[in-house]
């Protein structure tokens, strides 16, 4: 008798501690799934908007292309946009705040007719703009109010005067960056600055075919000046046979510029 109540209690005992551990380890398993859930929700959810990458140019299986213009608006921007409008095609307009205000009917037809608008400065003379960090915010802040003023748009995009090298240094830079600039240079120079004739139109298709060959997407730099609109359209034609489709700088667009490396230096140290 004595050995079965015994034998009763054993088996008892066994039953409990196995009980017990199936509770447990089923606990442990729930909440390691809860965990896992939670953790999956965190990192598949979509990533907040101020994390969102800025979208590569090179990153297109389009031929596209990216015109800009400088120094703008002027007596010949009309016709600039006569040539886009009749070729479908978009650009990027760097302003000047003076020209911008010598000419506000003109910026706001860039505007509606779609084309994109940055910034350029006031002055465009080096010793002025890049004097200091700050006379370089001043002056694309000081543009960026007068666009602002005309159109309602709030640019950001930037170009600096003579381009970021040699004279805009990391601290010039930083200091852009932080008040949310971004900044334009190009690798393809028409030389439409220099050259004065329709001479450009083939030193830019030559520097585009190298370019599309290696798979980067041109950013043309040309002026807001009467030879480059005169002879555009010959340049428009060109590109369009061959299946080039225009296209504007966005402010959600990677922006592209020169690396100082040991190039750069302050205007005074020369």
């Amino acid at each position: 008798m004595k050995k079965l109540i015994l034998s009763i209690i054993f088996i008892s005992i066994i039953l409990l501690v196995v009980w017990n551990h199936s509770t447990i380890t089923g606990s442990v398993a729930n909440n390691k799934t809860e965990t896992v859930e939670r953790d999956l929700e965190i990192t598949t959810g979509e990533p907040e908007p101020d994390k969102q990458q800025l979208i590569d140019i090179d990153n297109t299986d389009e031929k596209t292309i990216y015109l800009t213009f400088d120094d703008g608006p002027s007596s010949a921007t009309n016709d600039i946009l006569d040539t886009l409008k009749h070729y479908h095609a978009k650009a990027t307009f760097f302003m000047l705040e003076p020209h911008m205000k010598q000419f506000p009917d003109i910026v706001k037809r860039i505007v509606e007719e779609g084309h994109s608008v940055g910034l350029h400065g006031v002055t465009h003379n080096k010793k002025l703009f890049y004097k200091s960090e700050q006379s370089a915010l001043d002056e694309m802040n000081k543009g960026q109010e007068a666009l602002e003023k005309l159109t309602g748009i709030k640019s950001t995009l930037i170009r600096t005067p003579y381009g970021s090298v040699p004279y805009l240094l990391e601290s010039y830079r930083k200091e852009l960056d932080n008040e949310g600039f971004k900044l334009w240079d190009w690798n393809v120079d028409s030389s439409d600055w220099s050259l004065g004739s329709k001479a450009y139109i083939n030193v830019t298709i030559k520097q585009i075919e190298k370019l599309h060959k290696g798979n980067v997407t041109p950013i043309v730099l040309m002026h807001d000046k009467n030879e480059t609109a005169k002879h555009l359209s010959t340049l428009l034609e060109h590109l369009t046979k061959n299946g080039f489709l225009f296209k504007k700088i966005e402010e959600y667009n990677k922006p592209y510029s020169f690396n100082c490396y040991d190039r750069c230096y302050r205007m005074e140290d020369k």
